[in-house]
């Protein structure tokens, strides 16, 4: 096996890069921007010239989802466009394309968790770049995963957790949306998910995976505060009384039946994903209590 990665100092990318050794490859290849422009044709061909990859692992995308509303054009570029040269160099050397896809394909509107075949109707632009690239891919690649993953945090970039946190040094009390649900899931989670996919190499296609159980933007936050002995106030607000760019579908929540009944790796709950990211972050916690 000879894995090549694009997207090496992403927040995905910088944690499979502790998991994917795990593979004894024979080859394990990260590339970042500044090795290969994925936008650009000529560098993508090249690379795959130059590693002649069995597995490609796109870890790459504009994922600023109230940015995507003014720069829809480089999200375009970068999430969806891009996949067209990827694609067509997967299928000459026919290697396994695995690419990451997002719960904001999808308006919110249903009652219960999404299946992989629901029909899409994203209501942002970044949604709507990704769903053009799933389509891409879907449609093109011989061999391929599509991973639809949700609320993805990571020690990589900054995310909801060090948001609240950070929040909490300022104030005594947050406002935090509460008519939003999903499932908090790291970069962890999916970097071991990745591995285990690719150790079991189950029938390609696209497959929906997050954490156990699901939670609002609110309850996530209460548990952060509650893990870490933080005393303070969260009040419930409505989505509608931030004014955000983009539109955030409701009900975010991932059917993952297909994943589990794969007999895949069973992920963690959200909770206990979170309290390990906690905890291994403890002494930078500590530090803010």
């Amino acid at each position: 096996m000879r894995i090549l990665c694009f997207g090496k100092d992403g927040l995905l990318s910088s944690e499979l890069q502790h998991w994917l050794p795990e593979l004894s490859a024979e080859a394990l290849i990260f590339l970042g921007h500044s090795d290969c422009d994925i936008t650009n044709p000529d560098q993508v061909n090249s690379a795959f010239e130059t590693y002649r990859p069995s597995v490609v692992i796109n870890a790459v995308a504009y994922t600023a989802v109230d940015q995507c509303e003014d720069n829809e054009a480089e999200a375009l570029s970068i999430n969806a466009t891009a996949l067209n040269t990827i694609v067509a160099a997967s299928n000459r050397y026919s290697a396994t394309l695995i690419h990451f896809s997002t719960d904001y394909v999808f308006d919110g509107q249903k009652q219960g968790p999404y299946d992989e075949d629901d029909v899409v109707n994203p209501i942002n632009a970044y949604g709507r770049t990704k769903q053009m690239g799933d389509s891409i891919v879907i449609n093109g690649a011989k061999q391929f995963y599509i991973l639809r993953v949700q609320w993805v945090f990571g020690p990589a970039k900054p995310n909801f957790i060090e948001t609240m946190v950070n929040l909490s040094q300022q104030n005594d009390e947050v406002s935090v949306v509460s008519d939003q649900i999903g499932s908090p899931t790291s970069t962890t989670s999916i970097s071991k998910a990745v591995v285990n996919l690719l150790h079991n190499m189950p029938a390609f296609g696209l497959y929906h995976f997050r954490t156990l159980n699901h939670c609002s933007w609110y309850d996530y936050a209460c548990f952060i505060f509650e893990t870490l002995e933080l005393d303070i106030k969260v009040n419930p607000v409505a989505s509608t009384q931030f004014n955000s760019k983009a539109k955030r579908p409701k009900n975010s929540v991932l059917n993952i039946a297909k994943w589990i009944y794969t007999d895949l790796y069973t992920p963690l709950s959200w909770k206990v994903d979170v309290a390990n990211y906690l905890k291994i972050n403890r002494r930078k916690n500590n530090a803010i209590r």
